[in-house]
């Protein structure tokens, strides 16, 4: 039996999967963010349980938002509970098994290229991920890229290009990660709503930006517009440095058919002559991906030698 754990701001997600990778279960608790320790106790209470339900110990994986520094710390805004301590000795101390712990945004990316996911085989994949932030992980060589830092992927926090912010007369935005101008301040669910509002707009949310779109508003239409350029820009400049034949999309927006229609155009128009424009695909498990996809980084990990589980994600 393989678990899987997503952690996020405001709650916590176990899952079990059978050899096949189908979901047997899954149930939520809210996230204490404010307390390291009680959200170890939280924790270790699922993974009991799951443990209960299975009438043995589970391989487990957790996917995390934010970076995993090379001291074993999460840095992640959502999460300030963590920021000091080192969760990977933590937990080691806790549960008697390896455990896989990865960033949220490449777990995703790994379960969409697993058996049945939109991706599925791929040896050269991106994800992307479109909801209250912009995450990304990419897959090279059938392997996931994590680089010497863990956080390889990351193209929510590539700054906006000079020329886009002069085509818009966009300002300078501060990132909660500490950066000015992050692509993630713009691309993602909260940043259209901001393009919205920049051309005359009053969407307080996405959903009423599309509500406007549809209508045929003409800040929502600049908006559509100029949030198109800026991801077909972003995700250009993967295409570029890492050649995906596949890129998934993943989390609220990209279930706006408005998106997965235009996208593609708009990625086409910022390569040079000879770059073939990949394949541009929802993912098949949404929401459930991250979850999964940490369950088959945990069973990943447990299928290696006991010498050779310090990287759990190459």
């Amino acid at each position: 039996m393989h678990y899987g754990i997503d952690i996020g701001g405001t709650k916590i997600e176990i899952a079990r999967f059978d050899a096949d990778w189908e979901r047997l279960d899954h149930w939520r608790q809210p996230t204490p963010a404010a307390d390291g320790e009680a959200l170890l106790d939280t924790l270790s209470a699922m993974v009991a349980e799951a443990d209960r339900r299975t009438g043995d110990a589970g391989t487990l994986g957790i996917g995390v938002p934010g970076v995993i520094d090379p001291q074993g710390r999460l840095i992640a805004a959502n999460l300030p509970g963590l920021r000091h301590l080192s969760i990977v000795t933590a937990l080691a101390s806790r549960f008697a098994r390896p455990i896989a712990l990865e960033n949220d945004s490449r777990c995703f990316i790994v379960s969409e290229i697993g058996p049945g996911g939109s991706a599925e085989g791929a040896q050269h994949a991106f994800g992307a991920i479109l909801g209250t932030g912009a995450g990304g992980g990419a897959v090279v060589d059938g392997r996931l890229l994590r680089g010497s830092g863990g956080f390889a992927g990351e193209w929510g926090h590539l700054p906006l290009s000079a020329s886009a912010r002069d085509r818009y007369s966009l300002p300078a935005l501060a990132c909660g990660c500490g950066l000015e101008g992050c692509l993630e301040r713009y691309v993602s669910g909260p940043g259209l709503v901001r393009l919205h509002r920049h051309f005359g707009g009053d969407a307080a949310t996405a959903e009423e930006w599309h509500r406007d779109w549809l209508a045929g508003a003409s800040a929502a239409v600049l908006a559509h517009e100029c949030h198109l350029d800026l991801l077909g820009e972003a995700l250009a400049n993967v295409v570029k440095l890492l050649a995906p034949q596949i890129i998934v999309l993943g989390g609220g927006l990209s279930a706006l058919e408005c998106l997965l229609d235009g996208l593609p155009g708009a990625l086409s128009r910022h390569l040079f002559p000879g770059i073939a424009t990949p394949r541009i695909v929802r993912s098949r498990f949404g929401d459930a991906s991250g979850v999964r996809g940490a369950a088959m980084q945990g069973a990943a990990l447990a299928q290696r030698p006991a010498n050779d589980r310090t990287a759990p994600s190459e």
